[in-house]
């Protein structure tokens, strides 16, 4: 009779000991992590001398041959990496929060080694950020969805702001992983519903601050008066092209994510 599959958060494991003892422990144990330390990301150096550029290729493919490590692991190990490896975490911060936005503007162009090692370290976050989103891998590979939940959003594995993050460095060529990746992560832990009604209210105010202070109004706002009909037509945000937009000075990271969100709709 074929034993019963048991999610990954029910098993246990025999270990030897420090002196050579057996153990047992469960699978998802902080002694069950190997001792790796992931560096944090740093973005290609603009305009670099050589040595900058020497510096940044061989930092980035650190992260990129660590995480191709990282995801090589078997389901137990690479969540005992995921959960009690601090240095990762950092490293994925990092790389969320220093990424080039597709929208930024270089000021020269990245040389084919840079932007090959930067593509390596782009593709292993995400996969690396995907693998962590899934729950169930495999009939055999799971976890009970409950605890799922509560791993990630307990251990700040995902929140809104790297949710966000994730949006605007993968959503373009990645718009199918990504929904599977986002509705998994609110699925199996609907407090992130919460969290975001708790956010979106600041997000939409620090919307309508930068827009009025680039002389922008919202596309379909009412006005609250009659607009004489000699009066000179107020630009939109969507009307202008990205070039004028850039120029204005009140131009930030937020505006770049709200040109995103206009340019690639769902």
């Amino acid at each position: 009779m074929a034993c019963a599959v048991v999610p990954l958060d029910q098993q246990q494991v025999t270990e030897s000991g420090p002196l050579g003892k057996e153990r047992i422990l469960p699978a998802l144990h902080p002694d069950r992590k190997e001792e790796r330390c992931f560096v944090p990301y740093k973005p290609p150096p603009e305009d670099g001398s050589p040595a900058e550029v020497e510096e940044f290729l061989e930092h980035a493919r650190f992260i990129a041959e660590d995480l191709e490590w990282l995801l090589t692991l078997p389901h137990d190990k690479f969540w005992c990496q995921v959960v009690f490896d601090e240095s990762l975490q950092r490293c994925l911060d990092s790389y969320l929060h220093h990424a080039p936005r597709g929208l930024d503007v270089a000021t020269l162009p990245l040389s084919p080694a840079v932007a090959d090692v930067q593509r390596a370290v782009h593709k292993a976050v995400f996969l690396t950020f995907l693998r962590m989103a899934t729950h169930k891998e495999s009939k055999e590979l799971f976890f009970t969805p409950a605890v799922f939940g509560e791993i990630i959003y307990d251990n700040f594995l995902f929140d809104i702001p790297k949710i966000l993050d994730l949006c605007v460095l993968f959503g373009k060529g990645n718009t199918q992983l990504l929904h599977k990746m986002i509705e998994n992560i609110f699925t199996q832990q609907p407090a992130y519903y919460n969290d975001l009604d708790e956010t979106l209210p600041t997000v939409l105010q620090v919307f309508h601050t930068i827009l009025d202070k680039c002389g922008l109004q919202c596309e379909g706002a009412t006005a609250m008066e009659p607009m004489k009909l000699t009066a000179q037509k107020q630009p939109t945000a969507m009307s202008m092209n990205l070039e004028a937009l850039k120029r204005k000075p009140a131009v930030t990271s937020v505006v770049w994510l709200l040109i995103y969100c206009w340019s690639y709709p769902s």
